[in-house]
């Protein structure tokens, strides 16, 4: 044994005993793809593109060999220790592991990641062939140097049928590799290190999961034409709703590569999985300014592509949406895995190949209207209109013969809209709770506190509620010129900001009593204070006109009604999996009972944006 482990060195740098943290651990069930693994009689270097669940003890165990050693291309990561420029950084880990049949308590092989490379020995004349099922990532490979030495690069290849060696390798920033000669592990001597047996890259083609010991005369993190990322997929997790996929054309030529939605082939174990397509919505980002709408009108299904020819080093960055509310519509329960397979291909001689997976949670949470939370109204008030109102009296003779007579006022007529001398700010607060009630908040309080485990616990609290005293960090929001104190239900029952209203637009109605304290016309001059000042004790100013007491008619002791409607813009439409948290829109706000002949309205446009996410308001 250690005669093999000495010859192996002479390809690989060394063995080293210690144990290589690779294992792949899976919380919850995930995307599967298969990989089929054939080995000849002799010496084998296969290529792994996918990371099997099994560990290593039960997926060698059926296996005609006595050792498997795994090769990390990985751990060459950021180093020079193969390079002639003097570096003293080593390894980023241990670049071999062994799994031993016959020696357990020496095995440092427990997993096999997928990226890797297996070296092993087949003992059957026959050869044999196994198929990995598990978890498919993106290939990253790293390069060391060779010029000095002859511990070549061991190099995977990922291709849908078989490929031209040059055309893969066309891109490798490793000047003369297209010029150099590669090698396959061959040998039929088990007792004897497997050789490195040259192949002409000019004509040789290599098929899937295939392996060649290749030179370089550079480092280099060049993983293959198509660079996919993230490399272990998209994940949406329990709460996410949108993520991002990139393909960068690692070629010299322009490249048509093709992204397709497959099944897994655990896919009748993922949760709603055969109407997962349904759920999907994708858009290119590339072009989003010009094109920003997401295709969820579109059908999705398995099968479907989206292609796109990229130049060389161009990134297609691919934009994937989920509706998790539709998905979850129908099944609470947490923890329920959902998901499929993204193929990415390109068309050309290279034939390359990258899949991940695709795939979250339930989060097992009722899901709640995207709308909901405080948010704020920044309106600017700069224009204005007087409603002209006109009396018209109405006769009516009853049966009886008594005749009644009745004054109703109506609007008359509007007059045209006049810029203001300047512009009136202010700043509403707007909360729409957990059960689609939407309320116009004279003040809001932030307040809460941090817990045992160090998150900041904290409520929202307005109307006659009081903050309590424990709480160590406040923050009021307030707005001064809102002439009320009781939160005001909107008058359309909270339908403000429904996704699929193509005029979404809330109405809050309130009137102030002439006595009220947060009057309009409540000043130091009311009639209420009998001529005193706002304590009460101190007589009026000199010069003030006692009969504005008197007089049949006092405008300041009308009551004023206030409506206010807020419009929002939705240009293209609101998507409650992919919720917006700011909008523009316009403020109007109609005063009735200010003017003795008629109404005032101001408008102006206003920018709304959410703080909070906090559906729970305490209001007393």
């Amino acid at each position: 044994m250690l005669q093999k482990r000495t010859s192996y060195a002479r390809l690989t740098g060394s063995f080293l005993s210690l144990a290589l943290c690779l294992a792949f651990h899976a919380e919850a069930l995930m995307p599967h793809t298969s990989q089929n693994i054939s080995l000849s009689y002799g010496w084998n270097a296969v290529y792994v593109e996918v990371s099997p669940e099994q560990t290593a003890d039960e997926i060698f165990a059926s296996w005609p060999v006595s050792h498997v050693s795994l090769y990390d291309p990985a751990s060459f990561l950021a180093t020079r220790q193969f390079s002639a420029e003097w570096n003293s950084q080593g390894l980023s880990r241990e670049a071999m592991a062994v799994w031993y049949r016959d020696a357990p308590e020496a095995s440092s092989l427990k997993s096999v990641p997928a990226g890797s490379v297996l070296v092993t020995f087949c003992t059957n004349d026959t050869g044999f062939v196994d198929t990995f099922r598990g978890v498919p990532a993106a290939p990253r490979t790293t390069w060391h140097v060779t010029d000095a030495n002859t511990v070549y690069n061991f190099i995977g290849f990922s291709v849908t049928q078989p490929a031209a060696i040059n055309a893969y390798f066309e891109g490798s920033p490793c000047e003369d590799i297209l010029s150099r000669t590669y090698y396959n592990v061959v040998g039929t001597n088990a007792d004897v290190a497997p050789l490195a047996h040259a192949v002409r890259s000019e004509t040789s083609q290599v098929s899937d999961g295939a392996v060649l010991l290749v030179p370089s005369d550079k480092i280099s993190d060049w993983s293959g034409v198509l660079h996919v990322s993230p490399m272990n997929g998209i994940n949406f997790g329990q709460t996410a709703s949108k993520a991002m996929l990139s393909v960068r054309n690692d070629g010299t030529t322009n490249r048509k590569v093709r992204v397709t939605l497959e099944q897994a082939i655990n896919h009748d174990e993922l949760f709603s999985s055969e109407s997962f397509p349904e759920y999907l919505c994708t858009r290119d980002m590339d072009v989003a300014v010009t094109n920003a709408a997401w295709d969820n009108n579109t059908a999705h299904y398995y099968g479907q592509s989206k292609v796109k020819t990229l130049a060389p080093g161009e990134t297609w960055n691919l934009e994937f949406g989920l509706q998790r509310r539709w998905l979850e519509y129908e099944e609470r329960r947490k923890g329920l895995s959902f998901g499929a397979l993204l193929k990415v291909t390109e068309d050309s001689a290279a034939h390359a190949k990258v899949v991940v997976p695709i795939y979250g949670e339930t989060s097992g949470e009722a899901i709640s209207d995207w709308q909901n939370g405080l948010w704020i109204a920044n309106v600017e008030l700069d224009s204005i209109r007087m409603v002209s109102l006109r009396r018209v009296v109405v006769t009516n003779t009853l049966n009886s013969g008594v005749t009644r007579v009745a004054t109703n006022i109506v609007e008359s007529s509007l007059s045209a809209t006049t810029p203001t001398g300047g512009k009136f700010k202010m700043r509403l607060p707007l909360h729409r709770d957990a059960n689609g009630k939407l309320r116009l908040l004279q003040r809001v309080t932030v307040a809460g506190d941090v817990a045992a485990d160090g998150t900041w616990n904290y409520k929202l609290y307005a109307g006659t509620a009081m903050v309590p005293a424990t709480s160590k960090s406040i923050m009021r929001i307030s707005a001064v010129c809102l002439p009320t104190e009781t939160p005001v239900v909107a008058a359309l029952d909270g339908s403000l900001w429904d996704w699929w209203l193509q005029d979404p637009m809330a109405k809050f109605e309130f009137t102030v009593a002439p006595n009220g304290a947060t009057s309009l016309l409540r000043h130091p001059y009311h009639p209420q204070h009998d001529g005193l000042r706002w304590d009460f004790t101190t007589s009026a100013p000199d010069g003030d006109n006692v009969y504005n007491y008197t007089s049949d008619v006092k405008p300041e002791t009308f009551s004023v009604k206030s409506e206010i409607k807020m419009r929002i813009d939705i240009n293209e439409g609101i998507e409650d999996w992919n919720p917006e948290e700011s909008f523009n829109g316009t403020c109007e706000w109609k005063l009735s009972g200010l003017r003795h002949d008629g109404d005032v309205v101001v408008s102006g446009p206003m920018t709304l944006k959410r703080v909070s996410k906090a559906t729970q308001l305490v209001l007393e």
